[in-house]
């Protein structure tokens, strides 16, 4: 019997291991999961109480603060207090002891020493009017997470202790029995690895013997039932974990994106306008300036036009960066939204010391950018916002420094511009007027009216140019410099331009359904014309009208248009010619005109500055200019069309220059479309324009 015995305490230590070993990773694995939400649960109560009590702090509005910090104290039950301190000002508020709390007091010190769950303490600092500082203390107790993993272990501890006591009883019986039992025992070695750890009896066991191996056989069955219950206790606590640290990881990612730009990883607008309240405060306090810079990217609607939306993206990510990076410890960059960004120059000792940081700001922001393995170009405009100490709030510095961007565009991109109050006014005037423009569109207030083109030599109408009109509802008739300034630097002017290009091709069907096949020109605004898909929107505008030709569409475009990107523009005009549409350079003779230029453009008529022709019967200077572009003309086989021809003796002299082409008040004055066929059917050459043929002076 002795023999036997001594099996008995190898097989006692290894249940006993096995047991310990087990349970080291229950309490690992219950006391990650109580920590984890003991953790998230602080995380959220620290967040809301930074966004309740901190601002009313800022605020001085100090008398609601006790209120707040009672409203918090539901929405923890591990809260232990909270505190406040300002100025030599205390309040404290403490939760209610409840029931659950008091039975948590009955966890054994040494078993809190073994999960290492300790107290979370929090203080939140914010600097206040006067230069104090607020402080927030926020105390955590462990009582009931320590109190959530000793009921799991100590539960499962009692189910297996009752276990192994059975378990130990049961080999007691056994090594207490027979000899010659424990001889006819044969154990299936291989099975017991398998988990079956049930015994067979050897042929003529006496009834004793069966009767024990029955015993053990349904007391082993109860131990297989219980590791497998085990086992699936197990992989439910893994699986409750995993989907606590992913629930976590949810609510940080949550948490986060309430106060980031999700794609530049950047404060956005919400932690903005908590950290702008600050600054303005220690600003005012400190006697140092704070500038608000507005960045705002040029073009950048054509980078995502050109080369993808995500090209776009990954150039946004590189300007954040960049001002990520300039920020250090001491300023402040967010981005608003779109490709507009706002940098915070805190502590700034002059309005000099400003603007050295914007010039550094600006030159970070025009270096290439990386994209798709090619360098992209980009350039940013800036408006500059200064707070000095007077009574402006964060939404009116924002304001300004928008408006300072605005302007910076209107006088050319690529710079910064200080907000100036003399000129907010006028800012917000062309901005009402812009948006009164609009308007006009939206309600058809616009009209086109045509100017008669005409070949003096052949006497024939040869063609109209269509001139946009706004017929305002108080100011009568508006000509177009009378308020498409305002907007050829806005996309507005786009959908005018479309709306001009379909009102001509409307009228023009009409034209030739009266038997008039004229060339109708239409103007054409830089912004308009370098768009991306100025081409594939002019297909669709045409496939609109199928009984016009586009070769009876005629586009005018300012010479000055093509000096942005001269190679772009020639683009533009070679894929319009291919389907058939004429080109003239508008204003010709007023920019930069040269045989080069004119090389280097592929246009088919070159329209003389009507300022010119207009004097040229008195100016020498201009007589000579208006001869010269003429040459140019004949020598690069170019069509030449004057404008301004006010009398019937600039026609004559035209003639004998060798112009043939004409427009202006001396032939027509712009007029309505339903005024046109009835003044074509009346139109007769003057004859003095027949007898300037027999006299042309040599060009």
């Amino acid at each position: 019997m002795g023999s036997y015995s001594r099996l008995f305490i190898p097989i006692s230590l290894l249940i006993i291991s096995v047991s310990a070993v087990r349970y080291q990773a229950l309490l690992n694995q219950e006391t990650a999961l109580a920590t984890s939400h003991y953790q998230s649960e602080a995380r959220q109560l620290d967040l809301y109480l930074a966004n309740t009590v901190l601002p009313l702090a800022v605020q001085t509005d100090l008398r609601s603060v006790p209120r707040v910090l009672r409203s918090a104290l539901p929405l923890n039950h591990n809260l232990s207090s909270i505190r406040w301190d300002n100025a030599g000002e205390h309040t404290e508020v403490l939760p209610d002891t409840s029931p659950e709390e008091q039975l948590a007091a009955s966890v054994p010190a040494w078993f809190a020493r073994l999960t290492g769950i300790t107290a979370i303490n929090s203080r939140l600092t914010v600097a206040l009017p006067g230069g104090q500082d607020g402080i927030l203390d926020v105390h955590y107790r462990p009582d009931l997470p320590l109190l959530q993993v000793w009921n799991r272990v100590r539960h499962q501890a009692v189910i297996s202790a009752i276990n192994i006591t059975l378990i130990f009883v049961l080999l007691s019986l056994i090594l207490a029995s027979h000899r010659k039992l424990l001889a006819r025992l044969t154990v299936a070695t291989e099975r017991f690895r398998s988990g079956d750890f049930t015994i067979r009896m050897a042929d003529g066991a006496t009834p004793e013997e069966q009767a024990v191996s029955r015993s053990f056989n349904s007391m082993a069955g109860d131990i297989g039932n219980m590791l497998s219950s085990l086992q699936a206790s197990q992989k439910r606590l893994g699986e409750q974990l995993s989907e606590t640290v992913h629930m976590q990881k949810a609510l940080q990612k949550m948490s986060w994106q309430n106060y980031n730009d999700v794609l530049t990883g950047l404060p956005n607008r919400a932690a903005l306008a908590a950290r702008f309240e600050q600054e303005l405060f220690i600003s005012r306090e400190r006697q140092r300036l704070l500038a608000v810079c507005l960045f705002d990217l040029d073009h950048f609607q054509s980078i995502n036009d050109r080369h993808g939306a995500e090209a776009g993206d990954e150039i946004l990510k590189q300007v954040a960066a960049r001002l990520h990076d300039f920020t250090g410890q001491v300023h402040y960059a967010a981005r608003l939204g779109g490709d507009e960004f706002v940098m915070l120059l805190c502590g700034q000792a002059s309005i000099a010391t400003i603007e050295q940081n914007v010039t550094l700001l600006m030159q970070e922001l025009n270096r290439p950018y990386q994209c798709d393995q090619q360098a992209l170009h980009m350039t940013a405009s800036a408006g500059i916002a200064v707070y000095a100490g007077k009574e402006l709030n964060a939404e009116s510095l924002l304001r300004q420094a928008d408006h300072a961007a605005y302007q910076a565009k209107l006088t050319g991109r690529n710079q910064y511009h200080f907000f100036d109050t003399n000129l907010d006014e006028e800012v917000r005037t062309h901005h009402n007027q812009r948006t009164e423009v609009r308007q006009a569109l939206i309600n058809g207030e616009l009209r086109l009216y045509y100017q008669p083109k005409v070949n003096m030599r052949a006497g024939t109408v040869v063609g109209m140019e269509a001139l946009l009109r706004w017929q305002h509802p108080r100011r009568g008739v508006l000509a177009p410099a009378q308020f498409l300034p305002l907007v050829e630097q806005t996309d507005l002017i786009i959908d005018i331009g479309e709306w001009v290009l379909r009102q001509a091709l409307w009228q023009m069907q009409r034209w030739i359904a009266a038997g008039q096949h004229w060339v109708v020109s239409v103007n054409i605004a830089a912004r308009h014309f370098q768009q991306p898909d100025f081409v594939s929107r002019l297909k669709t505008i045409l496939g609109e009208f199928p009984g016009v030709r586009p070769s009876m569409l005629e586009l005018e475009i300012l010479e000055s248009s093509a000096l942005h990107d001269i190679e772009h523009v020639r683009r533009i005009i070679r894929a319009c010619q291919a389907l058939g549409i004429t080109f003239a350079l508008d204003d010709f003779g007023t920019g930069y005109s040269s045989m080069s230029y004119l090389k280097r453009l592929p246009a088919n008529i070159v329209k003389i500055d009507q300022s010119f022709v207009r004097n040229m019967l008195n100016d020498h200077d201009d007589l000579h200019l208006v001869r010269a572009v003429i040459g140019l003309a004949r020598s690069f086989s170019l069509t030449v069309i004057a404008e301004g021809v006010e009398s019937i003796e600039h026609g004559a002299r035209l003639i004998q220059l060798g112009c043939d082409l004409a427009q202006g008040y001396g032939i027509a004055r712009p007029m309505p479309a339903d005024a046109v066929l009835d003044w074509a059917a009346n139109f007769v050459p003057a004859p003095q324009w027949r007898i300037a043929q027999f006299s042309e002076s040599p060009v």
